[in-house]
């Protein structure tokens, strides 16, 4: 059908990032058919390491975070004092991913008044979500297509990316909040100009496949120190750097002649140590990249290395090695608390504490106090917890405070493993008061772990012994069990093997779908 872009406002979370049978498909569509795929990055922010896949997981697709304007505010959503300044929304998915990548490639308004179903007994309604993100980047980018085209400037994703990433418009200052936005807002005017003046240059991807010195595997997109271990001493990494032309590429003509000569840069010096230049041909070139996180801050810290062409430093950022590094801080006392004491909120602010899980632990509960302010004011709690080969270890929580008060939470936690707390005003909360929202915050670990938590009963066996242990502090236990389960085992009496018939029961690589009836 000779389609140029794929939006797909669709994810949900994934136990490897860049990786499946859809991943090759989109590989192919990019690199073979030049076709250009954008996708959301995900609603289930504003933790850190909640981006979903495929959009803000794979590198062949753009993911895109959901941002609000002024305007937008304004007129969108009828807030009565719109903000002063646009933001992401406070749902809007974050980076990084497990392997380290940014998540989010670019931001655009995340907000619509969409068409709705019949059903809903109207044409259209507000609707906001990566979902409305990701269709108004897609557009923005068909306007860009569209100009490439007319003026006889080569099409492909690899160069149409570099230009919305390396124009877009920077949200914010800080540098971790990268993982938030992206590179910025998509600024389909500046993407047309740079696309005009990279006219010439080859159309190739720079891929990047990260290892530490020492260990094989795994392959990383980038480099992420989390815990308490990993910041603890030096670490050095391997970067492949590998030059991608699509498939149909002339080896003769583009592979054999592509040469470039990159000046390295580190956003910080005192933490990232690199070469200060690299030559890079087709087949590829490795260079280090030694961290020391000994000295920074506990919290949270975002760096990039980044290449420059010499000879042509206007393109920007030819590619960028995502560098993040979480500093938990260590808690005492029995049972090991956390108090956190006069926080002051405005509409879309978010505060990240970072903590090193003491090992035995397996619930926190948290006590959280509100004073200071007159109109309501709605919050998200979120805690994450990375496990290895595991989908992130989430929990959620979205309270309004009518007035000042005290609301108590609880939920799971894993011993050992960093948890991620944060705390955001809604962006849209609020808005109409100049008064904060002062916010006293206490979470305190405890711990009993049993040695079983499902029994089977087969009647054969003497009475069940449960073994309940408390590493942290004193608990008081209150057992309770449910049989809630019976297992009959059957044993089929006859199977039958056989292919599926028809042609939509085929694989798209020829392989047959096979059918096992017992």
């Amino acid at each position: 059908h000779k389609c140029d872009l794929i939006n797909m406002s669709y994810g949900e979370p994934a136990l490897l990032p860049d990786y499946g049978r859809f991943i090759d498909i989109v590989n192919e569509v990019v690199d073979k058919h030049r076709i250009i795929f954008i996708s959301s990055a995900g609603n289930n922010g504003p933790a850190l390491n909640t981006v979903g896949a495929p959009g803000g997981t794979s590198s062949s697709i753009i993911g895109i975070g959901a941002y609000v304007s002024p305007a937008m505010a304004a007129g969108a959503h009828c807030v009565v004092q719109p903000p002063s300044e646009g933001m992401e929304y406070t749902w809007s998915s974050r980076g990084p991913t497990a392997d380290g990548d940014l998540g989010v490639s670019i931001s655009a308004p995340g907000g619509a008044v969409a068409p709705v179903p019949t059903w809903t007994l109207q044409s259209r309604m507000l609707m906001n979500g990566t979902s409305m993100s990701s269709p108004s980047a897609c557009g923005g980018v068909a306007l860009l297509v569209s100009a490439m085209k007319a003026e006889g400037i080569p099409v492909s994703p690899y160069t149409v990316r570099k230009a919305i990433e390396n124009t877009a418009s920077s949200i914010s200052d800080a540098p971790e909040e990268k993982l938030t936005t992206g590179h910025g807002l998509l600024q389909v005017d500046r993407a047309y100009e740079y696309a005009r003046q990279a006219k010439k240059l080859p159309l190739v991807s720079y891929r990047i496949s990260i290892s530490q010195v020492g260990k094989s595997i795994p392959k990383l997109r980038g480099i992420y120190l989390r815990g308490s271990n990993s910041c603890q001493q030096t670490s050095e990494w391997t970067v492949q750097l590998n030059p991608k032309f699509h498939d149909d590429a002339s080896n003769l003509e583009q592979l054999v002649p592509f040469e470039e000569c990159l000046q390295l840069h580190s956003t910080d010096s005192s933490v990232i140590n690199i070469p200060e230049y690299i030559l890079l041909t087709n087949n590829g070139r490795s260079f280090n990249i030694v961290v020391n996180p000994v000295n920074i801050s506990s919290g949270l810290h975002y760096y990039e290395v980044y290449g420059m062409d010499c000879r042509a430093p206007w393109r920007g950022p030819i590619f960028r090695v995502p560098i993040t590094i979480i500093k938990p801080i260590a808690l005492s006392g029995e049972p090991p608390v956390l108090s956190l004491s006069k926080l002051y909120f405005k509409s879309g602010h978010i505060e990240r504490r970072f903590i090193n899980v003491p090992i035995g632990a397996s619930w926190a509960e948290v006590t959280m106090r509100t004073s200071a302010f007159d109109t309501p004011r709605r919050f998200f709690l979120d805690t994450v917890q990375m496990c290895p080969l595991k989908r992130p270890i989430k929990w959620e929580s979205v309270v309004t405070f009518s007035s000042p008060s005290i609301k108590n939470f609880s939920f799971p936690v894993e011993g050992g493993l960093t948890l991620e707390l944060s705390i955001a005003q809604f962006w849209s909360s609020g808005n109409a008061s100049h008064e904060p929202t002062c916010v006293d915050f206490e979470i305190v670990f405890h711990g009993i772990f049993i040695d079983q938590k499902v029994i089977a009963l087969d009647g054969s066996e003497s009475p069940m012994r449960i073994v309940a242990r408390s590493l942290l502090a004193s608990e008081r236990l209150v057992p309770v069990a449910t049989l809630n389960k019976i297992k009959i085992p059957y044993r089929p009496v006859d199977s039958n093997f056989c292919p599926l018939p028809t042609s939509r029961d085929r694989l798209p690589s020829g392989k047959q779908i096979i059918a096992l009836t017992l």
